[in-house]
């Protein structure tokens, strides 16, 4: 099959665009085509400290070879996932008062386990195939595509480069999306600056990691020293080293609108700590030690209804595609399956002697786009249950008494808004194959 030699240009050295070249190296499909990655930074490096890979992402982590290296990078408290075994993920509490409530332990076959990003980026970089090259300092302007169905590239540096399928696995910013919205609605390029740009939610988190050390002095039995909780969302990493903490303050009035400023603040000195006065110990621990966190501003776009370009050749994947709010934890891991799905369909069309671009990609489409809709509409509809923004609690401040029977309901409504996390991404991607 050395003849095919198509050239495959995979865009952004995130967790999707590093996952996409692991995944061509372990089918060996890497063999067959030109594979580069551009990445727009001057190193790699991974923006953001935890990530949380839930059963369903965990599978795919298996298929691809990765188990044996990430169990590495694991905290001694966490087990490698079972599916045998029911196990509490995320502890869920009210903690607006100094006697927080339990509201719920969300259980699931196999558990979760918890990982710093730049351990994960480690990883995938050592199994990825010499073969595939990596340009750093190639931020993309814009891709034209060529009558021959090829695709050109352009980057900021003056490089130009041609493909004969571009993935765009560059995050909620896409340059990719920017112009692949504008192509397929005939936008001018001052409406795809303002249209293309992602919607905040209305959400500002602080993100921090905090030495286990220094919350060990303060409690010794904190709970998120061991267990991911969600009061304000806490979860051990780096082997159990240090804590991730995540408060989250939300205005729910400017959902929908843009964001006025940046996104991001590294090292931000914003008091927010008076907003959780009063609140449980061990939010109260949590907060006290957060120094110069990094501030951002959660953002998600509005569904596509599809990631591959009209004539096929351009694929979007994760943020890129279906960018959605943290709550469920699964962003990386839905960037996985979208490359789990598309990898192996590019891979049959290889061994079928049958690579036929624009086939494959809509296949791709066809399989992942509406799950990925419904995966993200499931982590806004999480976040609005966790915030007591769902009918029944509107009028609910912080402070107020809950009554037990909107407990339980809340609670049922949260262990089921979770229930697909476990549930195997494998007939997807076997379906998908069929239509190969």
């Amino acid at each position: 099959m050395s003849e095919i030699r198509k050239r495959v240009a995979i865009v952004g050295g995130g967790i999707g665009g590093l996952a996409m070249a692991v995944a061509l190296s372990h089918l060996k499909v890497d063999e067959h085509l030109q594979i580069d990655i551009y990445e727009s930074t001057g190193k790699l490096t991974q923006i953001g400290a935890g990530i949380m890979i839930w059963p369903r992402g965990w599978e795919i982590i298996q298929s691809l070879g990765l188990e044996a290296s990430l169990a590495q990078k694991m905290s001694p408290d966490q087990e490698l996932p079972s599916p045998e075994q029911l196990k509490p993920t995320f502890k869920i509490r009210k903690g607006d008062t100094k006697e927080d409530r339990h509201i719920i332990d969300v259980m699931m076959p196999g558990g979760s386990v918890a990982f710093h990003r730049a351990d994960v980026q480690e990883v995938l970089l050592k199994h990825i195939s010499p073969s595939i090259k990596v340009h750093l300092s190639h931020r993309l302007i814009s891709y034209r595509e060529l009558e021959e169905g090829l695709v050109e590239l352009e980057f900021k540096n003056g490089n130009k480069v041609t493909c004969d399928l571009l993935i765009g696995a560059d995050g909620i910013n896409s340059a990719i999306r920017k112009t692949f919205l504008r192509n397929k609605n005939g936008w001018s390029e001052e409406e795809a600056a303002q249209k293309a740009q992602p919607l905040w939610t209305g959400s500002t988190v602080y993100r921090n990691t905090i030495d286990a050390e220094l919350i060990r002095k303060d409690s010794p039995n904190h709970r998120a020293l061991t267990e991911a909780v969600m009061h304000l969302v806490a979860y051990p990493i780096l082997q159990g080293k240090l804590v991730n903490a995540v408060p989250f303050l939300t205005n729910y009035a400017r959902e929908g609108t843009y964001v006025d400023g940046p996104v991001l603040v590294e090292g931000s000195k914003d008091n927010f700590a008076p907003n959780f006065a009063g609140w449980a110990d061990d939010v109260e621990v949590l907060i006290k030690h957060m120094s110069n966190p990094s501030r951002w501003e959660i953002q998600h776009h509005s569904p596509l209804d599809t990631y591959v370009s009209e004539s096929g050749s351009v694929v979007l994947l994760g943020d890129a595609a279906h960018a959605a709010p943290p709550h469920l934890g699964n962003g990386a891991s839905q960037a996985i399956e979208d490359v789990y799905v598309l990898a192996n369909v590019l891979a049959k069309g290889i061994t079928s002697g049958n690579f036929d671009i624009p086939r494959l990609t809509k296949i791709y489409d066809t399989v992942r786009q509406p799950f990925a809709v419904f995966a993200a509409d499931a982590s806004v509809r999480l976040g609005y249950l966790l915030d007591l923004h769902s009918p029944g609690f509107e009028n609910i401040k912080d402070g107020d008494e809950v009554s037990q029977e909107s407990v339980d309901t809340l609670a049922k409504a949260i262990q089921d808004v979770w229930a697909w996390t476990w549930q195997s991404a494998k007939p997807d991607m076997e379906r998908a194959l069929a239509m190969v």
